[in-house]
């Protein structure tokens, strides 16, 4: 039996469900939604507005929005995202990429503009994104990703044959110090690492605390156990000229570029996000 909604009315009942359920954007997740579940673009969508929906379109729908009514993120309902102008595949195997990252791959591939070859080394690799896109870009480099999670080292393994760089890409499981021999010949070395205080965790949005993997997270006591333990291993095994370069919090840009500039890193630069937050620290081994 056909519902007789409308897809501008399908649109209007998720949205108002979001809504009701405390969603903050909820127009704008429902519309994402929307249109996933449907296969259409925006430009679709004027057209059809007016137009029934069958039935399986709507009971798709409706499950997704009852995903997002329980906080779950957009990103693990509809399965990818795309970052940096490319598709990745998202799931609960590790932290879902974010708008601000695209920031710390924008800086490498300012600091590597005109370098035809060289070798890039990313700890904690997650899905992959960020070693990936830089990769897709610079389609003559090789890359090592390092990650502690087997699950995340897998769905990155995925995503590297999704974007079309796996034969460019070494996958190495374990601690930031299985990375020291690839680490000693690259040119960069990028990371974004976990630096959320420990206290902080309990008191996150649903959306992170009850999806995202909390080894991604933890920061330890003052968030900055990562950076310290990358910067001190990066001071011993980089090769000078080469870059160290931080994804960091939004309150956390003096104190990493502290952290370098007590590593004798020189040039170091602090570079914000759209918002106008802190959000990557740069760094060149002398």
């Amino acid at each position: 039996m056909s519902t007789g909604l409308t897809y501008r009315g399908l649109l209007q009942r998720g949205a108002s469900q979001l809504d009701a359920a405390g969603i903050e954007g909820a127009r704008d997740d429902a519309k994402f939604l929307l249109f996933e579940a449907a296969g259409i673009s925006s430009s679709d969508f004027i057209m059809r507005e007016q137009d029934a929906v069958d039935d399986t379109l709507v009971a798709l729908f409706d499950k997704m929005i009852e995903r997002r009514k329980n906080h779950e993120p957009v990103s693990l309902i509809i399965g990818h995202i795309d970052f940096m102008g490319l598709s990745f595949l998202t799931d609960e195997r590790a932290l879902a990429p974010r708008s601000d990252s695209e920031r710390l791959v924008e800086a490498a591939l300012s600091l590597t503009e005109g370098v035809e070859q060289g070798s890039v080394v990313d700890l904690g690799t997650g899905t992959g994104c960020l070693l990936q896109s830089f990769l897709y870009y610079r389609p003559h480099w090789t890359g090592t990703a390092v990650d502690l999670s087997p699950d995340a080292l897998s769905l990155a393994r995925e995503n590297a044959v999704r974007v079309g760089v796996r034969e460019r890409v070494a996958l190495l499981e374990g601690s930031w110090e299985v990375g020291r021999e690839a680490i000693s010949q690259a040119d960069i070395v990028m990371s974004n690492p976990p630096y959320i205080v420990s206290d902080v965790i309990k008191t996150l949005d649903p959306e992170v605390l009850n999806h995202d993997p909390h080894l991604a997270l933890d920061g330890g006591e003052d968030g900055l156990d990562a950076y310290r333990a990358i910067t001190s291993l990066c001071d011993d095994s980089l090769k000078a000229g080469a870059w160290l370069a931080f994804e960091i919090g939004y309150d956390q840009g003096k104190a990493v570029e502290k952290l370098l500039d007590g590593h004798g890193f020189a040039e170091l630069t602090i570079l914000k996000d759209f918002s106008g937050h802190d959000r990557v620290v740069l760094g060149r081994k002398q």
